[in-house]
């Protein structure tokens, strides 16, 4: 009933490079998977209330508790996050977090096997290494034992905004220097490219 592998993916964005690099990983696993993509169901961050301590259970009231059953059955879990700000997302943030509540006394997740990807605007932007490095911490404080991280190029947002060529904020100079056109060669696809760990 439960799958052996759950694979949890923080970009709210539809078929996201992040979604599908996942999506890899449980496939090649050849394990029985489920994907969970965090922005369709409601996990808010952590209350700190501490009404966990005694039985494992989070008390904030949202959809966590049926997550946290399926993270409790599986073997090993994928994460995958991007990297907007330079940092993990919030979604993905939000899960890591609530991880809090199956740590006391018991450690419920010590000994799972994890893997983490993530993806970010790239091309030489900071942040998809450091998104990387703040999951696998967060899954090893839990206990965990993270056997691989991959981090993949995304795409920034401004490529699909409609205003990222003209936007004085917008990330495509950044990212690509002075041609900020939008053409079809700047969009990156994750099955497209080398992941590198």
């Amino acid at each position: 009933m439960y799958p052996q592998i759950l694979g949890i993916s923080g970009s709210p964005i539809k078929n996201s490079n992040t979604d599908r690099l996942v999506q890899a990983v449980l496939a090649a696993s050849g394990l029985k998977a489920e994907f969970v993509k965090l922005s369709r169901i409601n996990v808010r961050p952590c209350i700190a209330c501490l009404g966990c301590k005694e039985d494992n259970i989070c008390k904030v009231q949202d959809d966590f508790p049926e997550l946290a059953e399926k993270v409790r059955r599986a073997n090993a879990l994928v994460v995958g996050g991007y990297c907007p700000y330079g940092s993990v997302d919030a979604f993905t943030k939000a899960f890591l977090e609530r991880l809090f509540s199956q740590r006391h006394q018991h450690g419920l997740n010590r000994g799972k096997l994890a893997a983490v990807v993530t993806t970010g605007i790239g091309r030489g932007a900071p942040g998809v290494a450091e998104a990387n490095a703040q999951i696998a911490h967060a899954l090893k404080m839990e206990g965990m034992e993270v056997l691989g991280q991959l981090q993949a190029v995304g795409n920034p947002a401004c490529l699909v905004c409609g205003f990222g060529e003209t936007c004085c904020m917008s990330a495509l100079p950044w990212v690509f220097g002075e041609d900020t056109a939008v053409t079809p060669e700047k969009f990156c696809r994750v099955e497209d490219q080398e992941v590198w760990i």
